[in-house]
């Protein structure tokens, strides 16, 4: 019914930093949706963990961020990879992360992180990720629906919540 689709997010350096299954949801408004029950592993190069809430993530292969949305409760939190080279093939959905995040707390609270990271990358990407910052916050501030948890980004279809998580490998090597 629903496909399992593997989910690797890379570094500027081209390794997989975090890699994940999850469930090929159908899309909404062109963005690419996967669906991750609780007790999904997320594995990365220091071990990874497991989830203890569902989520959705979100791709689409024309914007500068991915989404995860996520928790063991409502409400959920936010966690927005700023990103490029988002590709989405048949098996699997890639993209290289930019390092910049911008979160969303259950709170509503919207905070960054590891801004300081970015003296890492060449000019023209630093640049191409605080633009992708700045739009994500006009985004969060204009109240889009990407960040609407009773949106339609964000409904599971019939049957995706009695799914079970995967038993794949998410080795990242």
């Amino acid at each position: 019914m629903y496909p399992l689709i593997r989910i690797d997010k890379r570094i500027p350096d081209g390794s997989i930093w975090q890699t994940r299954w999850g469930y090929l949801l159908p899309p909404v408004a062109g963005w690419t949706r996967s669906y991750e029950p609780a007790g999904t592993r997320w594995s990365n190069p220091y071990g990874g963990w497991i989830t203890k809430g569902s989520g959705i993530s979100l791709f689409h292969p024309d914007r500068p961020f991915t989404i995860a949305h996520y928790g063991p409760t409502d409400p959920r939190r936010y966690y927005v990879d700023v990103a490029h080279r988002v590709r989405i093939e048949s098996e699997r959905i890639e993209f290289v992360d930019l390092f910049l995040d911008v979160m969303i707390e259950p709170s509503g609270a919207v905070r960054e992180k590891d801004e300081h990271q970015l003296v890492f990358l060449p000019s023209d990407e630093r640049r191409f990720a605080r633009a992708g910052r700045d739009e994500v916050r006009r985004l969060i501030a204009a109240g889009d629906p990407l960040f609407d948890t009773r949106g339609p980004y964000y409904e599971l279809p019939d049957g995706a919540d009695a799914l079970p998580p995967s038993t794949l490998t998410t080795e990242t090597r």
